[in-house]
């Protein structure tokens, strides 16, 4: 992933639908690092269908498994999630200069693993912020699926429906029967692509799951999900409460200063920065390249 990602088409898109996918966004060495990630934690298709039952197998079978989240211990996946071009588009989409990274979750889908009510329309905004949806400038939020292998219909591409067919339905109702609202799940909308490629949607677009049970089913993404600065009212995930963990601190030591200020730290200049904490950050990560923030504590700036 290198350069500007968004056409003028992908990003009106965006705007108006609520969701676009962005192709082979990722590609070469740095997916097939991701790759060899995945295959270290998750079990293959055959392995899934062979009905064997242990450690490999056992927690998949549900969508409500205990997914691998950010920081990874693999550093191919936490830069994929904290990517520059990643978190330019970011961005881009949510007008802002400053954005946080408020989730990163990696997930595997199987022949005969049940989504249970995901494969209802629903939105997600009820567990991404503790109020609704605003749409423009400064207050909106932008989900992703990095996508690690092939996705389609096949191995359960997520149906999405366009925001201007949903812009009506009251903000409330967040999940959709289909007795009331059959024509949506008709919606030809689907987040395919081929492996590298990055779905993006907003938290009130209507989507849902969709489960397989033919065997040779497997389909492996990276959630992440970007907010611009100061949406308290937005999150996912607290990175705070990863920090004693060891791939937290391997994250920290080896980040930029762009993706540590993705991640919550205070901006170069920042208040917060002075001697004492200066000195306390760099003993708390040693290893961590602390100079953009010394020299602009020096420079008064």
């Amino acid at each position: 992933m290198s350069g500007r990602l968004l056409t003028e088409e992908l990003k009106s898109r965006w705007q108006t639908d609520g969701w676009c996918v962005i192709e082979r966004g990722f590609s070469g060495d740095q997916l097939a690092r991701a790759q060899e990630a995945v295959w270290s934690l998750f079990p293959t298709a055959d392995e899934m269908d062979s009905g064997v039952e242990n450690e490999r197998t056992a927690p998949w079978r549900t969508s409500d498994a205990p997914w691998p989240e950010f920081p990874f211990e693999s550093d191919a996946l936490n830069q994929l999630a904290v990517h520059d071009a990643l978190i330019e588009t970011a961005e881009e989409l949510l007008e802002t200069t400053d954005v946080r990274l408020y989730q990163g979750t990696l997930t595997a889908k199987y022949s005969n693993q049940s989504s249970g009510f995901n494969q209802l329309l629903h939105t997600d905004y009820p567990n991404h912020t503790i109020l609704v949806p605003r749409p423009d400038a400064g207050y909106q939020q932008l989900e992703t699926y990095i996508y690690l292998n092939d996705v389609s219909a096949a191995n359960g591409a997520t149906k999405m429906v366009s925001r201007r067919l949903t812009a009506d339905i009251p903000v409330e109702r967040h999940t959709l029967r289909f007795d009331e609202y059959a024509a949506l799940y008709d919606d030809p909308g689907e987040a395919a692509g081929p492996a590298g490629s990055v779905a993006m949607y907003r938290p009130d677009v209507y989507h849902r799951s969709v489960d397989r049970t033919e065997p040779g089913v497997s389909r492996f993404m990276l959630h992440v999900a970007y907010k611009p600065a100061g949406a308290e009212w937005g999150g996912y995930q607290a990175w705070p409460f990863k920090g004693f963990s060891m791939a937290w601190h391997n994250f920290v030591r080896g980040a930029s200063v762009r993706q540590l200020t993705a991640v919550g730290f205070p901006k170069p200049g920042h208040p917060y920065w002075n001697e004492q904490t200066l000195a306390g950050v760099q003993a708390r990560y040693p290893g961590l390249d602390m100079s953009a923030w010394t020299a602009a504590f020096a420079s008064g700036s």
